[in-house]
């Protein structure tokens, strides 16, 4: 499968070649999305739990936590997320977000949680439900997905694998609340 991404040309090259020799190595072939509503974002959760919870990201969710934290974005304005079928019909990760406004009217997707295995067959679930999502977002105009996520080099690795690059006019900062 030939994939179009707009970067430079010899790191599309890579990834076409990487993504075919995955998508024919893992046969994921009849993947399906269901739209996350508020009666099944349950199931996200306990793909969540333990997902988050394991290399890279090592969390300490449980699931009362990441139930709380899907409700409340598949609940916002703006909100849309897939759940990802696997060739069995298994759910096998997700991803949800919402829209965010810009200064000139246009919007931005706001990736909150993107779920799935750190190996073969997960980071092409994870693509396949990228493209499809991408596609959504196209169909409504919406031309940027954004996300930002904590962690190290590993998790890096993983983004740059699902064709994520860095923003070079963006800075993340917190400020601690006692």
């Amino acid at each position: 499968m030939i994939k179009t991404i707009k970067i430079q040309k010899n790191i599309a090259i890579k990834f076409e070649i990487w993504y075919f020799i995955l998508d024919k190595y893992c046969e994921v072939k009849d993947v399906r999305f269901i739209p996350i509503n508020l009666d099944n974002v349950k199931n996200a959760a306990t793909m969540f739990v333990g997902i988050a919870n394991a290399e890279p990201w090592n969390g300490k969710w449980t699931y009362s936590s990441a139930y709380a934290r899907l409700f409340t974005i598949a609940k916002s304005i703006g909100f849309t997320g897939f759940i990802t079928m696997d060739n069995n019909g298994l759910p096998c990760g997700f991803v949800m977000g919402n829209t965010k406004n810009r200064d000139d009217g246009g919007l931005d997707f706001v990736l909150c949680e993107i779920c799935y295995q750190n190996n073969d067959a997960g980071h092409v679930y994870a693509q396949k439900t990228l493209d499809y999502l991408s596609e959504q977002l196209a169909m409504r105009h919406i031309v940027r997905m954004l996300y930002v996520e904590q962690g190290g080099s590993g998790v890096s690795r993983y983004f740059a694998m699902l064709n994520f690059s860095k923003m070079e006019d963006v800075i993340a900062v917190e400020k601690r609340i006692n």
